[in-house]
């Protein structure tokens, strides 16, 4: 589960009313649960139940996305890891990052990079040590993170995550053979090409949609190569070609598109620079002889018309005063 729903800042409202809702409108949890219970000692199977793999019915796990560290990732720990139901999906998750054995072989791991675009060492130890004592030499491994280190990691030149990189590298083995992420809001999938040398990742791929807005992706066109191995795009939404016409239509077509911005935004500056206009001698700043007389000059203008808007315009001391008001308020809590 992604936590686009929980966009921009972890809450209880945003929590209870944009995630926990619609999943009871969708599912009714068990008849006894009660909502503000607790979960001290988890799995608290349902009566009959004695371990988890007896239970039969759909169970939800999931990772925090940067936004949940925005409060520490207090709000996702009350919320995620001290309760057992969301909505009728059982939730016998205990911390914020988890691994799942799948029939047939295969494993999900799903990991929490926290703020900093990596695990930190207690997560490396349960992953390797998992690896090393569980996961088959010819399992499969889906490994789930918040952000794609291979792709922000090209952009930018940078090299991050680096004890994910050494988990994918030295313990998993080739066995991973998918590698997701969210956090940019677009969808793009990668797939590795023929070679001779030993395939770290098979494919990777970001699943971003849905977010509160779109990422671009034909800024990422040339990226080609990830651990060492060579990668081909297989499929992108949207595409490269739509993205660069998005992207333009944004510098182009903004003023067409958002005219309303350009009313209210000219009637507030308006009010605001209302009391500048009778200061015509202002214009003496461009008769100093020097830079420094200039720069000198124009600082005692501009204070001097804060001074002016506080003492004599009282149109534009009231602009001010309600644009800071209406800023305050409006701000989310």
């Amino acid at each position: 589960v992604r936590f686009f729903c929980r966009y921009p800042n972890p809450c209880s409202f945003t929590y209870e009313r944009r995630f926990f809702c619609p999943f009871e409108y969708a599912l009714q949890p068990p008849a006894w649960y009660t909502p503000d219970h607790i979960a001290l000692e988890k799995p608290e199977l349902p009566l009959g139940v004695s371990e988890l793999r007896q239970y039969s019915g759909p169970q939800c796990f999931m990772i925090p996305g940067n936004h949940d560290w925005f409060d520490g990732l207090n709000t996702f720990m009350r919320y995620v890891c001290h309760k057992s139901w969301l909505g009728g999906w059982f939730l016998p998750q205990k911390r914020s990052y988890f691994a799942l054995k799948l029939p047939n072989g295969w494993w999900v791991f799903g990991l929490d990079q926290a703020l900093h675009g990596d695990i930190d060492v207690y997560q490396f130890k349960f992953f390797a040590e998992l690896c090393q004592q569980k996961v088959g030499e010819h399992d499969s491994v889906i490994l789930i993170t918040h952000e794609p280190n291979w792709l922000l990691d090209w952009y930018w030149g940078d090299k991050t995550g680096k004890n994910v990189t050494y988990l994918i590298r030295e313990y998993l083995k080739g066995r991973c053979k998918l590698r997701m992420a969210g956090d940019l809001h677009h969808y793009m999938r990668h797939s590795c090409t023929e070679s001779k040398e030993p395939v770290h990742v098979q494919h990777l791929l970001v699943n971003g949609c849905g977010g509160a807005f779109l990422h671009p992706t034909h800024v990422f066109e040339n990226f080609k190569e990830c651990y060492g191995n060579k990668y081909e795009t297989k499929a992108v939404y949207p595409s490269y070609e739509d993205s660069s016409k998005i992207a333009l239509g944004n510098i182009l077509k903004f003023r067409r598109k958002n005219w309303q911005f350009d009313v209210i935004g000219g009637f507030v500056y308006f009010v605001l620079v209302f009391s500048m206009f009778p200061q015509c001698d202002s214009f003496r700043i461009l008769h100093e002889d020097s830079w420094d007389g200039r720069v000198n000059s124009f600082f005692n203008a501009t204070w001097n018309a804060i001074f002016e808007i506080l003492e004599h315009s009282y149109v534009s001391l009231a602009g001010v005063l309600t644009l800071l008001t209406v800023s305050f308020f409006f701000v989310p809590t």
